[in-house]
């Protein structure tokens, strides 16, 4: 019980040692303006009540506050800054109405506008332009905002492939993602993990998301886990009243089709969503290999002699899913809101491949062949279930927050194996694995914001998290003279791994004249438990560690500003690291988990600037990141027997590297060039440098990457949009090779059609086939060259349709009058 006093205390002292907040203090945050009316329907006089009345600033129509009227429609807005303002009113049945030129100062804190008129005529006001328009990415000094609605990649694609084109971001072949050349990277949806976390990123539909959060530096606030930093998916929540929705329906060449449909209804406490997700996805690939094995006299220490393998590899599979989701929020008071949101995924994978090997020897004559063929089945489920509460006070900004999550994933898998070798009537070796892998995680966390004045504030909270995975792997072989399955116990492995993490953190944060800063300490105690139950191996582990966070920005002006930040982060071993299974889908190329690893941490500083002119921006960052047990995969050359001889193979697993130094800059803008033509790019360089001892061997490598990548959106009509957009990638250095360089350009246009209710888009992914995963891998006794290509190169054509929407044109900057729709999400 005593490793767990710690960060009690720490909370408790940090909490009574919050600065007080004094009476001068609230006096200040009281002294607001007020807005009020009353809605009448302009007929019947009647009020019209339960409508949603919003109020935005005249600058940038950015959402200030907003209430609901009562029973006889009466609102009264309060807590209201100095400055003009719009005011809108709307109501399922009624155009939407706006109130121009509403003024709040010290001389006239409070405007009262009488009674307010809804028709149905189409009568119209004077005419106010409201700026919608969104850049495809908005930089702020402490993440990047991505508004996936700019990309016409998320019409048709996968979440992956929209990060293809964002700054700091690579994909690999697998949809596994990395930031700043480190795949050690955090996947939040909504801000916490749940079951759609759990999939790879080529798995989430994009037209699910509604913006993508890369946070590089985070504050305590956040979860620490991942040394690169937080990808965090902000999924659609349609906020207007009334029902609406959109379906959208998407065919692509090599048989790839997705299908989604959302819908929401909010009217007076209730609001409600949901939605169906159909995706089938075919990538047909191929891989080559090229490896050599080299063999030494251990007296002498010299090349004695050396073999080569040449593998050939062909892959067909099939992706089948299917997802549900639902959410409600009740809104108990205005100051009370209940929530609860629900995902249900199931589908089906399925994938056949082979691979055909050539042996030569040192002459590079052949020797001898085999084939090793695979098919594979997978049955998918994960849930996710999260219920919420949210309840603000009378000062503006303060609020309490708390989340219960449960996710779970349940994934049962059959291969089958099957190797023949070259000679004539020589017998198949027939294997076959049943996997089941079942993964759930309940978490529990509460955050509290107390704003102490204008300019200063205290935050805290609280997450608790325990985390199961339960993999049975159980191996068969196929005895020749029988015919049947024998279960062989010695490659079997039934593997348990529990994670228990309790955390507390706070932050403070205040302003002297042009500077601003925010200081903060998180606190975490990590319980791990693994039982390798076949061999009754356990291992358990406890640690406690704090990672403190600084924020420093100096504002020169509100455009132009510098930022230092330092955060401390962790990559806690994942169970795929940890899993000792071995798996043996290519006999000459084995994977297996490490029980043994330990997590690795990271020291992160970085120096960001902000500079805007108008619509565009720039933004320059210099980074430094110091990983100390960083895990990494680990080739060694390895024998196995073969019809009774050795013969020369590849295992990899992971350990942990000792030392990982990384640094360089990064360089992203916006730029509208015209009103019809505007550019998005980044650049990135940087230098790594790795270094670790195993056994008697010394390992070392270092490297120079950079990458950059460019969109450019032109508008050739009202209503069609073209977008080019393409990125190149350095090769990128691990500690036993790299990954080799690789580029690529996807085309993409969407139309707006049946009067901008719906819109027609193509998209050609990878236009000129170059898309490459291309690795070396070298170390004691090996080398090996690999090339990797799926089938990229896909035409896709897809067609939405939107549902009682009156905002169909809402990514343009466009002139609304009494009957048009915004942006902004409703109070």
């Amino acid at each position: 019980m005593n490793k767990y006093l710690l960060p009690i205390v720490l909370f408790v002292i940090t909490l009574i040692t919050a600065p007080p907040l004094s009476a001068q203090q609230v006096l200040s945050s009281t002294t607001r303006g007020k807005v009020s009316g009353k809605l009448i329907e302009a007929d019947t006089k009647k009020p019209i009540g339960f409508a949603n009345v919003v109020l935005l600033t005249a600058k940038d129509s950015s959402l200030v506050t907003g209430a609901t009227t009562d029973i006889e429609g009466v609102f009264i807005l309060e807590r209201i800054p100095n400055g003009r303002f719009i005011l809108r009113a709307s109501m399922v049945g009624y155009p939407t109405k706006y109130i121009p030129n509403i003024n709040i100062n010290a001389q006239q804190p409070e405007t009262k506008l009488g009674n307010i008129t809804l028709s149905a005529a189409s009568t119209k006001l004077a005419e106010v332009e409201v700026v919608a328009e969104k850049q495809l990415v908005d930089f702020e000094l402490d993440k990047r905002v991505v508004n996936v609605s700019q990309d016409i990649n998320a019409e048709s694609g996968s979440v992956a492939e929209v990060m293809q084109n964002l700054p700091s971001v690579t994909v690999d072949i697998d949809g596994n993602v990395s930031m700043r050349g480190s795949s050690n990277v955090t996947i939040l949806i909504d801000g916490k993990r749940s079951a759609l976390s759990n999939l790879t990123l080529d798995q989430i539909p994009a037209n699910l998301i509604e913006s993508i959060e890369l946070i590089t530096n985070p504050s305590s606030k956040y979860n620490p886990e991942g040394t690169s930093g937080i990808i965090n998916l902000v999924l659609k929540k349609e906020r207007k009243p009334g029902f609406n929705g959109n379906a959208s329906v998407t065919a692509g060449t090599y048989d790839n089709y997705n299908t989604s449909l959302f819908l929401n209804y909010r009217y007076n406490k209730w609001s409600l969503n949901t939605g169906y997700d159909f995706r089938q996805r075919t990538r047909p690939g191929f891989s080559d290999s090229f490896t050599e094995n080299f063999y030494y006299d251990r007296e002498t220490g010299l090349l004695d002699s050396t073999s080569f393998r040449i593998q050939d590899g062909e892959r067909d599979s099939k992706d089948i899913s299917h997802n549900f989701r639902f959410g409600a929020d009740y809104y108990l008071t205005p100051k009370h809101t209940l929530s609860a949101s629900g995902v249900y995924r199931f589908g089906k994978d399925t994938g056949n491949s082979s691979i055909f090997y050539r042996f030569l020897d040192e002459d590079r004559l052949l020797t001898s062949t085999s084939t090793r063929s695979t098919d594979e089945v997978e049955d998918e489920k994960a849930m996710d279930i999260t219920l919420g509460y949210r309840q603000t006070f009378e000062k503006k900004g303060q609020e309490l927050t708390a989340d219960v999550v449960y996710n779970t994933n349940v994934d049962d898998e059959i291969s089958n194996f099957r190797e023949t070798g070259g000679l004539a009537g020589q017998f198949a070796e027939v294997q076959q694995t049943l996997v089941d892998d079942a993964n759930r995680e309940v978490i529990a966390k509460a955050d509290y914001v107390h704003p102490i004045s204008e300019d200063s504030r205290f935050e805290a909270g609280f997450r608790s998290s325990f985390e199961r995975l339960d993999e049975d792997s159980r191996f068969f072989d196929q005895n020749n003279e029988s015919g049947q399955l024998e279960y062989n116990s010695n490659q079997s492995n039934h593997f348990v791994f529990d994670q228990y993490i309790y955390s507390l953190y706070s932050n403070y944060s205040n302003k002297y004249k042009s500077i601003s800063y925010q200081v903060g300490v998180r606190a975490e105690q990590t319980v791990t438990k693994s039982d390798q139950r076949t061999q009754n191996i356990k291992n358990d582990n406890s640690y406690f560690s704090l990672f403190p966070t600084v924020f420093v920005t100096k504002d020169f002006n509100p455009d132009n500003k510098l930022q230092f930040s330092y955060s401390r982060r962790i990559n806690r071993p994942r169970s795929r690291f940890l899993n000792p299974f071995v798996d043996r889908s290519d006999r000459f190329n084995t994977r297996f988990g490490n029980p043994n690893l330990k997590p690795e941490f990271v020291n992160s500083l970085e120096l960001g600037y902000l500079r805007y002119w108008g619509t565009a921006s720039i933004n320059a960052t210099l980074f430094y990141r110091h990983t100390l047990d960083e895990i990494e995969r680990f080739r060694r050359p390895v024998e196995i027997i073969v019809d009774g001889e050795a013969v020369p193979a590849n295992e990899t697993t992971f350990l942990n590297i000792s030392d990982n130094r990384s640094y360089g800059a990064e360089l992203g803008f916006n730029y509208p060039a015209t009103k019809w033509w505007s550019l998005n790019g980044s650049a990135s360089a940087f230098r790594t440098q790795l270094s670790t001892t195993q056994g008697d061997t010394e390992l070392s490598n270092a490297q120079f990457s950079w990458n950059s990548k460019l969109t450019s959106t032109v508008t050739v009509w009202e209503d069609l949009d073209i977008q080019i957009s393409g990125f190149y990638r350095a090769p990128t250095a691990d500690i036993q090779g790299r990954m080799e360089q690789m580029f690529s350009t996807d085309l993409a246009m969407k139309k707006d059609v049946l009067k901008k209710n719906a819109t027609v888009s193509l998209r050609i992914s990878d236009v000129f086939n170059t898309r490459q995963y291309n690795f070396l891998s070298f170390g004691p006794g090996f080398r090996t060259e690999s090339e990797n290509r799926r089938q990229s190169r896909i035409i896709y054509l897809g067609f939405t349709y939107r549902l009682n929407s009156d905002d169909n044109n809402r990514n343009r900057r466009e002139r609304n009058n009494e009957g048009g729709g915004m942006d902004e999400d409703e109070f």
